[in-house]
């Protein structure tokens, strides 16, 4: 008889543990469908930012989108530099990266002005920006990236020299800019004073 009493207990306690496991895996595969989704949105949006960078660099000069080229592999090589390495060419690639996103500016500007070719102003100022400083900085990188742990103490300090001459380079170029900039401004302060003589 008392047999008889525990087979409903039994079932009732099966039940509700099935029923709680269930409910456990039901939980952890809504969590796991959920941040699939999640992760799937944020690849996707990733890639399509990518896609339109690229779309819109193909707007731009071929000088220019050889450059960002450039630019692009040498982040990737100070990314794979030790830390010290890292510290004393960022400086430099962080001022390549300012020259890079003015003229860009400039071109996308020109671009979305006019279907036609244009010549940037900025990018005709910083032509040896292009042609001689950054590929030099990108093959200093690589140089840098492929023998630091071979390097001695001679070899080290004609890498610092080279960073310095090279960083000197990068801040003429970032000169010419800002001279372009403010001779651009003190033209349109020139015309504004003449139109409010009027």
């Amino acid at each position: 008889m008392l047999n008889l009493a525990l087979i409903p207990l039994i079932l009732i306690i099966s039940t509700i543990i099935i029923l709680i496991g269930g409910y456990i895996v039901y939980r952890k595969v809504r969590r796991g469908i959920a941040f699939t989704i999640e992760k799937s949105a944020e690849f996707a949006s990733e890639q399509q930012q990518k896609w339109d960078v690229k779309e819109k660099q193909k707007k731009h000069p071929e000088i220019l989108q050889k450059g960002l080229k450039t630019y692009s592999n040498l982040t990737e090589n100070i990314n794979h530099l030790p830390e010290n390495w890292q510290n004393a060419l960022e400086p430099l690639s962080q001022i390549a990266r300012n020259i890079l996103d003015e003229v860009e500016d400039e071109a996308a500007l020109e671009a979305s002005a006019s279907a036609g070719i244009q010549t940037s102003k900025k990018l005709n100022a910083v032509r040896a920006f292009f042609n001689h400083s950054l590929k030099a900085l990108q093959q200093l990188t690589q140089k840098i990236r492929t023998d630091y742990k071979a390097m001695d103490a001679e070899d080290t300090e004609k890498a610092r020299q080279s960073i310095t001459v090279i960083k000197a380079d990068l801040l003429r170029h970032q000169r010419t800019l800002h001279k372009g900039r403010k001779m651009d401004f003190d033209v349109a302060m020139d015309v504004i004073k003449a139109r409010l003589k009027k």
